[in-house]
């Protein structure tokens, strides 16, 4: 028969080093960044910030074309579901409802 109250002591150990392992490893990365970030000019350091900024905002208009086209795609193989799960007779009454700029972005 096995130990179910030693396997919980065991998990919670092996969680315990994870997380320390995890928390560590945050704080080298933190440490590194201010050391980097310190040997930089200022303007190089706002040019790895803008770069960075704009890079997550392409990533984020990628992911959000994606799924709008996932959308999209749903209203075309099931309406009546589709509808149902996202509250509009249509992918373009849906679509409609959105501002301008996220309109623009959507598939």
């Amino acid at each position: 028969m096995l130990n179910e109250e030693g396997s919980t002591q065991l998990s919670k150990a092996t969680a315990n080093v994870y997380r320390a392992t995890l928390f560590s490893a945050e704080i080298l990365i933190v440490v590194a960044a201010i050391i980097f970030f310190a040997a930089l000019a200022p303007a190089a350091t706002a040019l790895l910030v803008i770069g960075a900024a704009a890079l997550l905002l392409l990533l984020g208009t990628l992911a959000f074309h994606a799924l709008t086209c996932a959308i999209k795609a749903h209203y075309a193989a099931n309406a009546a579901g589709a509808a149902a799960a996202y509250g509009f007779p249509t992918y373009a009454a849906l679509k409609a409802s959105w501002p301008w700029a996220v309109r623009m972005v959507a598939c």
